[in-house]
């Protein structure tokens, strides 16, 4: 069990006893290691200026000194720095003195002539035990407010799903809103969903609880960037998706009310950017009022999100500015599709299927047709790639469904390409030499902080396959590996010398302290403390 540490500062007009104090604290620390001394001073307003810098843990200051007295320090103290323990020393028996250090809240109030070790002793021993218990306490508290939220939010998803689905009533739903202080449904408001981009990616670079974690932040963050600009609420949806409305007192004109929706994408978007570094696409639907039309207004959003499909990221959409779909152009594209399967030979170049997949995209960034009608036609391809090349082939009995989940047409139609061109070369290995120039990009930036999409990137993949590629080549996923890298590297540098925390965090390029402590110890059993301890035995021994 770590044994937790103090800082100390001490305060008083008399040299002989700050010199006093200074030598008990040097023979305290060879026999106990919490107690630390890190400054003094020798009045009041001094103590006050180097106490509020150094915020120490524990002070232990004279009562009678010049310019200002121990307890007048104390009181201005208190509400800057409330967990400071209070130590007062005194050579007057004074009842006005001890009023004012009770109302103070002093903590311990102890005689200086003679100054005993023990009374100290004592003293401090009991100030380690005021601020264990400060800690415990805030750490409850913590634990308790951050379940609270967490339930919250549950509850409040819960809700939402079956309203949106129509299975509560609109009295139940009067009811919950009052209890969860939801006033603003009976004024105009809108409904909008978040969407979040390279879903795939954010799948493969988080564990299922770190994800989780996540979305309550984002969820956090769209409710919070709302409150600013009005009233609304929001909610997790779904694996990928948030469910948000936002309400107006007054009535606005169909212009202030785009205004207004476009304003609050925006923030949307740049703040869930700014502040977790993901990225979303934002969808309104039209102004609604009272909780009967909840579902409708959800729809409505819903089908506007439905524009996503054609977007690559950071979008905002409103039902003024949707796409105009050309679902009679359906015909065509299926036979643009069959002539493309046509065409495909088993010695198709890299160079022939990337401009075969240019002009498909082409036709549909002119002739959008509905998602709902593209995605069984890219599936229908996907598969029908497969049964063509089926007979003698070494990974048809490797071939995955086709993951339609949460992808744009752009990422469904890169994904087809490389797996083509991978599937149709079967058994000739070609990809190896993108898996190998993918390792030596990653071991050249370490030291950054490395992304699926910039790896994919760098060796010409769409980020989606390149993954899957990476995991069925390598046997563990891109993530993981990268993270086994840097604590591999954290582990030769520690070999070298003692490096801080923050020292190893940025020369691995890992941002988060914590993250990293996380990682370290899943890699190698022990704290960077405890790893360093060892292996200082090791060299002693």
């Amino acid at each position: 069990m770590m044994v937790s540490e103090y800082t100390c500062f001490i305060v008083d007009d008399e040299d002989l006893i700050l010199q006093r104090l200074e030598l008990f604290f040097q023979e305290l620390s060879l026999r106990d290691k919490r107690f630390h001394l890190v400054g003094k001073a020798n009045n009041g307003l001094e103590g006050i200026e180097e106490i509020v810098k150094l915020k120490p843990d524990i002070v232990i200051s004279d009562i009678v000194m010049p310019r200002m007295d121990g307890i007048s320090m104390i009181e201005q103290l208190k509400s800057t720095l409330p967990r400071t323990q209070f130590i007062l020393l005194t050579a007057y028996s004074s009842f006005e003195y001890a009023q004012r250090a009770i109302q103070a809240n002093v903590m311990e109030y102890i005689v200086k002539v003679p100054l005993r070790e023990a009374d100290l002793n004592r003293a401090l021993d009991k100030a380690a035990g005021n601020l264990n218990e400060l800690k415990k306490k805030e750490a409850e508290f913590q634990s308790l407010n951050v379940s609270v939220l967490e339930n919250k939010y549950r509850v409040r998803k819960q809700f939402f799903n079956e309203l949106i689905r129509g299975e509560i009533p609109s009295h139940r739903a009067s009811d919950f809103a009052n209890r969860m202080q939801f006033h603003f449904f009976q004024a105009s408001y809108c409904c909008f969903i978040v969407e979040m981009n390279r879903y795939g990616s954010f799948r493969n670079a988080y564990s299922a609880s770190d994800q989780s974690i996540l979305r309550y932040a984002i969820t956090n963050i769209i409710e919070e960037t709302v409150m600013n600009g009005g009233s609304g609420v929001a909610a997790d949806l779904s694996a990928n998706r948030f469910i948000g409305f936002l309400s107006w007192e007054n009535n606005r004109s169909d212009l202030e009310t785009e205004y207004d929706c476009q304003a609050l994408g925006g923030q949307i978007v740049s703040h869930l950017h700014q502040y977790l570094n993901v990225r979303v696409s934002v969808a309104f639907g039209g102004p609604h009022r009272g909780w009967e039309s909840i579902k409708q207004a959800y729809t409505e959003a819903q089908k506007v999100s439905d524009d996503f499909y054609y977007h690559t990221e950071k979008a905002v959409k409103t039902p003024m500015h949707r796409f105009q779909y050309h679902n009679d152009r359906k015909e065509e594209f299926q036979q643009r599709l069959a002539e493309f399967l046509d065409g495909l030979k088993r010695k198709v170049s890299k160079d022939e299927l990337e401009q075969a997949f240019t002009d498909l995209n082409q036709f549909v960034t002119e002739h959008k047709i509905h998602k709902s009608i593209m995605v069984p036609m890219l599936r229908d391809l996907y598969r029908d790639i497969t049964v063509k090349f089926k007979s003698g082939n070494k990974l048809t009995t490797e071939v995955a469904e086709f993951p339609i989940e949460c992808m744009s047409f752009r990422e469904q139609l890169a994904y087809i390409g490389d797996f083509t061109y991978d599937y149709v070369h079967a058994g000739q290995l070609l990809h190896r030499a993108e898996i190998m120039s993918a390792i030596q990009f990653i071991e050249r930036n370490l030291k950054q902080r490395l992304t699926l999409e910039a790896i994919a990137e760098e060796v010409n993949l769409a980020p989606s396959y390149f993954s899957s590629l990476f995991k069925k080549t390598m046997n563990e996923g891109v993530i993981t590996y990268i993270n086994r890298k840097k604590i591999q590297l954290a582990l030769e540098l520690l070999n070298i010398r003692d490096y801080s925390i923050l020292e190893l965090c940025e020369e691995v390029g890992i941002v988060n302290e914590g993250y990293f402590c996380k990682l370290f110890k899943e890699y190698t059993g022990d704290t960077p403390k405890q790893y360093r301890i060892k292996m200082t035995r090791y060299e002693s021994g």
